[in-house]
């Protein structure tokens, strides 16, 4: 996927969807992002985390619980999900 110019790598994405473990924050993907080398810069990291938050909503694999935190609810095996 490309966010603002950077290409993010499937290595970077699998670490973005390994920090969607039980309830988790949008800050935890970022911060997975930033670890696996994506560039803090131009907002790419928030754009990224943000793209990737939605794809694994649309594809019904994380929800939003009452406390406002995000939870993943698939062990289907995608998203590098085992």
């Amino acid at each position: 996927m490309k966010v603002y110019g950077y290409e993010i790598t499937p290595e970077q994405d699998a670490a973005a969807v390994s920090a969607m473990r039980g309830n988790f924050r949008a800050g935890a993907v970022e911060t997975a992002l930033t670890r696996s080398g994506v560039p803090d810069r131009e907002g790419i990291i928030g754009r990224a985390a943000d793209r990737i938050l939605q794809r694994e909503r649309r594809a019904g694999r994380i929800r939003t619980n009452p406390a406002n935190k995000r939870e993943w609810i698939s062990t289907d095996g995608m998203g590098g999900r085992a």
